[in-house]
């Protein structure tokens, strides 16, 4: 029982240790990206027309306070009251006007990255599939001032990677080594099949090849003491240094 609750404890713990985490600069990849450099020009178009609106209703806002401060001594008392409550109205709406002005450009702004981040989202996703990635956290915001590489490591790169060659594989350059290994592997097989039973010789009256290494005349497979040394002649002429007996 209780090397079963040890297990339980534990296991978790041992199983994250054993999986790696990605991390990256979410900021560098979308800022190069070009559709996303035409959206935030764009969106700085759009801010600075808002902030005119802006400057030209506080200036409205601001001539007729200095108005009302030039005259409400003078004014009777109705109109002074109809000014306060004029002015009053015009600082609410200035302020309700700033608010939702805010909250347009930020909307603004989400509409015109959406395609950009969506972009970046999909490369995230892929690396991570690929890379066999618990997780991607970003590193923007500083929060994270140490990350052990033995545990995580940059994808920033691998992301900015896979969104310029969309149909790019991580894999790729790996499985065509792999590939390759596979293919000579089968290669030596086939050959040794193919060599004549006369050039095997017994492993128990051999001691040792030796091959001439100016002309490698000979190439020696080893094999264990229960199967047999091949020798497979590439020319001719076989020529060995030495073949001692036991």
């Amino acid at each position: 029982m209780r090397k079963l609750l040890f297990l339980l404890l534990f296991l978790p713990f041992t199983l994250f240790s054993q999986n790696k985490f990605g991390y990256f600069s979410y900021a560098t990849v979308l800022d190069s990206l070009p559709q996303y450099k035409e959206a935030m020009d764009d969106f700085a178009k759009l801010k600075n027309r808002c902030l005119k609106e802006i400057e030209h209703n506080e200036q409205e806002l601001t001539r007729f306070y200095v108005a009302f401060l030039d005259g409400h001594r003078e004014f009777p008392e109705p109109i002074l009251r109809k000014r306060q409550k004029e002015l009053q109205q015009m600082i609410d709406n200035s302020v309700v006007f700033r608010d939702q002005l805010k909250v347009w450009l930020r909307h603004a702004k989400d509409s015109l990255s959406a395609s950009s981040r969506q972009l970046v989202d999909s490369a995230i996703q892929k690396v991570c599939t690929e890379l066999s990635l618990m997780y991607a956290m970003n590193t923007d915001g500083g929060e994270y001032r140490y990350v052990n590489p033995e545990y995580g490591m940059d994808i920033t790169e691998d992301i900015l990677l896979v969104i310029k060659n969309p149909g790019l594989s991580l894999y790729e350059e790996s499985d065509s080594i792999m590939a390759t290994d596979s293919v000579a592997v089968a290669t030596d097989k086939a050959l040794c099949d193919e060599i004549p039973a006369t050039l095997r010789i017994p492993a128990t009256l051999v001691d040792s090849v030796a091959v001439d290494s100016l002309t490698n005349d000979l190439q020696v497979i080893p094999a264990t003491e229960k199967t047999s040394i091949v020798v497979l002649p590439v020319t001719d002429s076989v020529a060995t240094d030495t073949i001692s007996n036991k």
